[in-house]
């Protein structure tokens, strides 16, 4: 499986927030301002599956723009798997943003899974296992993408939480949140992300959704550096 890191920031920072192309026809989370890298740097003609962790507009702002991509290159069988809601939230966007015609080639040719807790879905030839985290109160996920026998996690935006030991119990590698420099109810800390690193030795942990402060602690306490546009392959 051949994961590529758009991007590996997060919105308080000036590079573009965190999102990945798994195997150049996934897309998961399409942050505000990444249309114009996903754009640019990569083909949009070849996706096929979107994945959203949740609806802040750090990882939802832009699929408004990636869908017309897919429309005007006549991209059928699209799959978005989302939290509840994403449909309706989506054309809202395309009337807000005055691209109504967008909905047509939707309602043709984009089916929408919802996001359950534990819940597998079969896409392609992808198996992705969705957990809800803890993101506040948001409904948001993580997830456990599975191909030919290989399984990465992502854990989206989460706090400290059952769910995320799941994910790492279940890998051999995750891409997960370091956003913070201490311990909240939003997103982990770097300091948490070494903790679990040093009790999961057999795991290989990527910090994402990085600030500046948690980047120079994630150094500082020797985690793996990740970078934009970096591709792994597992």
């Amino acid at each position: 499986m051949k994961v590529t890191l758009v991007s590996n920031m997060c919105t308080w920072t000036k590079e573009l927030s965190t999102s990945y192309i798994i195997n150049d026809n996934m897309l998961l989370d399409v942050p505000q301002g990444s249309f114009k890298t996903l754009y640019c740097d990569y083909d949009l003609k070849k996706i096929k599956y979107i994945l959203i962790t949740h609806f802040h507009s750090d990882h939802f702002a832009d699929l408004h723009l990636v869908i017309e991509i897919l429309k005007n290159n006549n991209i059928k069988n699209v799959v978005i798997l989302a939290p509840k809601g994403c449909k309706e939230r989506l054309y809202n966007i395309f009337k807000t943003f005055e691209v109504s015609y967008l909905i047509n080639y939707v309602e043709e040719n984009v089916t929408f899974l919802e996001c359950e807790n534990g819940k597998s879905y079969k896409i392609g030839d992808y198996k992705i296992k969705a957990y809800k985290m803890v993101h506040a109160s948001l409904d948001a996920y993580g997830f456990i993408i599975e191909q030919n026998c290989v399984k990465v996690g992502f854990s989206g935006d989460s706090c400290m939480c059952n769910s995320l030991h799941k994910i790492i119990k279940h890998c051999g590698n995750i891409f997960i949140d370091s956003a913070s420099t201490s311990e909240n109810l939003k997103h982990l800390s770097a300091g948490e992300v070494k903790a679990l690193a040093e009790e999961y030795k057999d795991v290989n942990f990527y910090p994402v959704h990085l600030s500046y402060n948690s980047q120079k602690l994630a150094d500082e306490l020797g985690l793996n550096k990740t970078h934009p546009k970096q591709e792994f392959v597992f």
